[in-house]
C-alpha cells in the first residue's frame, strides 16, 4: 500500500477524537454513505456547475433562501470562491488584512492587485482582529471607492465587528468583502452573526470546515442585486476545474437539507456543550465562535506545542497548534466520548490564575519593495533564510496550517522576518535576483 493510502487507513481506524476540520468529524451518517456510483460528470440531466439551471440551480436556490443571499457553490473550497470575489472587484483597490489567507494573496498576483494594508502593526502575530475604526483610518487614505477585504473568523476563531466594519464601508462606499471560511456555521447559531447577516456585499464559506461536507465544499455569496449570476459563474469558470466533483456537490445538498431541518437547533446545542466544557474544566481560552476551543496555554506554563503532544498522546489530535495557542474545532458531529476523552485531559491540564509567561509579540509590518505579481514572476533563487537579509522575497513563505504567509513576495526581509521563519522551521526562501 502507497505511503498516502497506509496514512489515512491507520488514521481511520486509531480511535482518536477528531478536533479538526471536516465538520464531519467522520462520525456522520449521511456522508458516510456517499457511494463512489454517486461519481459522475456532466451528463444528461445532471446540469452544469459553471452554466447551471438545473439541478445544481436548484440547490444554489435552496442555499440562497437558506441564507438570504445570492449563492452559488464551489466544488473546489473557499480558494476558488476567493478567486472568484477578487475577479468581481478586480478594478476596485483592496484594502486587507496582512493575516489573510495565502490563496488571497495567490489570487492578488494572480490578478495584478496590490493590496493596502489594514493594520501598520500587529500584535500576536494575527491573533487580533481590526476594528471598524482600523477601517476608517485606512478608508481615509483612499481617494476613491475601494473594496474592504476581511477575515472573520480568524484561524483561532477569533470574530471581527462586521456589523460595525460594515457601517464604516457603507458610509465611505466601500465594498465589504468576508473571508468566512470557518464560519459557514454563524447562521445557525442562537445569534445569527453570519456576515451576509451583518450586512456584507460579498462572503466565502468552506462549508467542510463546520459543517458535515466533504473537504473541498464551499459556497460563494453575494448581496441580492450586487451582480449577475452568469457574472459570477464566468469569473468562476476562470479558476475552477471543468471537472467539477458531483461528490462534493452531492455532500452539499445533503448538508443543505440537513441545515433546514437541524441546523439551529444542532449549533445552539454545541454552544451549551461549548460552555458548559469550559466551565468544567476551568481552561482559559480565547473569546472565539461556537466552532472552536483555543485554549490559551500562556496560563498552563507550557507552550501550545507541548499540550498538543499531551493531547495527542491521549488520542486526542486538534486542529492546529504555536507556542501560546492550541485550536481545537468543534462540531455537532463529535461523540459522547470524544467530549468525555477532551474532559478528562483538559482538567489533568494545571491551570493558573495568571499568565506564567509574555507572549507578546508586535509585529510591524516589512517594506515593500516590488508588487506582488512582478515578484512572483520575477527571477528568483532560493537561499539560507540567515543570508537573506535586505534581499526580496519573491514567493510568500506560510506554513499550513495556518496558511498565513510569514514573509509576502513583494516585500524586504528584515531580521524580524528572519526570526519568525527560523522559528517556523523554515530554513529557505526565495528571493528576486
Amino acid at each position: 500500500m502507497n505511503s498516502l493510502s497506509k496514512f489515512l487507513t491507520n488514521y481511520a481506524s486509531s480511535g482518536f477524537a477528531r478536533f479538526h476540520v471536516p465538520g464531519h468529524m467522520g462520525n456522520c451518517d449521511f456522508i458516510n454513505n456517499i457511494s463512489p456510483k454517486f461519481d459522475i460528470t456532466e451528463i444528461d440531466g445532471s446540469d452544469s456547475l459553471y452554466q447551471s439551471n438545473g439541478i445544481i440551480s436548484d440547490l444554489e436556490s435552496q442555499i440562497s433562501n437558506l441564507f438570504n443571499a445570492q449563492s452559488v457553490i464551489s466544488a473546489g473550497g473557499s480558494t476558488l470562491c476567493i478567486q472568484t470575489m477578487l475577479s468581481l472587484i478586480k478594478n476596485k483597490p483592496i484594502i486587507a488584512m496582512r493575516g489573510s489567507h495565502i490563496s488571497f494573496y495567490n489570487t492578488c498576483a494572480l490578478l495584478g492587485i496590490s493590496p493596502h494594508w489594514i493594520e501598520d502593526s500587529l500584535n500576536g502575530f494575527f491573533s487580533t482582529m481590526p476594528t471598524a475604526s482600523d477601517i476608517e483610518t485606512a478608508l481615509l487614505k483612499e481617494s476613491e471607492p475601494v473594496a474592504v477585504y476581511i477575515t472573520s473568523p480568524n484561524y483561532y476563531g477569533v470574530c471581527a465587528d462586521i456589523a460595525e466594519i460594515s457601517k464604516v464601508c457603507k458610509k465611505y462606499g466601500a465594498l465589504l468583502i468576508v473571508d468566512n471560511a470557518h464560519g459557514s456555521h454563524l447562521n445557525f447559531t442562537a445569534k445569527n452573526v453570519h456576515p451576509m447577516s451583518l450586512e456584507a456585499d460579498i462572503c466565502c464559506d468552506s462549508f467542510h470546515k463546520t459543517l458535515p461536507t466533504l473537504t473541498g465544499s464551499a459556497v460563494l455569496h453575494t448581496k441580492p442585486g450586487l451582480f449577475h449570476k452568469e457574472q459570477i459563474k464566468h469569473a468562476m469558470s476562470l479558476f475552477g476545474s471543468t471537472s467539477p466533483s458531483y461528490l462534493i456537490m452531492h455532500s452539499i445538498g445533503l448538508c443543505v437539507d440537513w441545515l433546514e431541518k437541524n441546523g439551529k437547533l444542532a449549533f445552539e446545542s454545541l454552544e451549551t456543550q461549548k460552555r458548559d466544557l469550559i466551565k468544567k474544566t476551568g481552561i482559559k481560552v480565547l473569546e472565539t465562535d461556537c466552532s472552536k476551543i483555543t485554549i490559551d496555554c500562556s496560563y498552563v506554563d507550557k507552550s501550545g506545542n507541548y499540550v498538543a503532544k499531551f493531547l495527542r498522546n491521549n488520542k486526542i489530535e486538534p486542529e492546529y497548534a504555536d507556542e501560546r495557542y492550541v485550536v481545537l474545532v468543534l462540531s455537532p458531529f463529535l461523540s459522547d466520548d470524544d467530549w468525555r476523552s477532551l474532559g478528562m485531559c483538559l482538567e489533568k491540564l494545571p491551570q493558573k490564575n495568571n499568565t506564567c509567561k509574555n507572549y507578546e509579540y508586535k509585529f510591524t509590518l516589512p517594506k515593500r519593495a516590488i508588487g506582488l505579481r512582478d515578484a512572483y514572476f520575477s527571477e528568483s533563487t532560493k537561499i539560507s533564510v540567515n543570508r537573506s537579509l535586505g534581499k526580496v522575497c519573491a514567493r510568500c513563505e506560510w506554513e499550513c496550517p495556518p496558511g498565513i504567509p510569514i514573509v509576502v513576495a513583494g516585500e524586504f526581509i528584515n531580521n524580524q522576518t528572519i526570526d519568525l521563519l527560523n522559528k517556523n522551521n523554515i530554513e529557505s526562501i526565495y528571493v528576486v535576483k
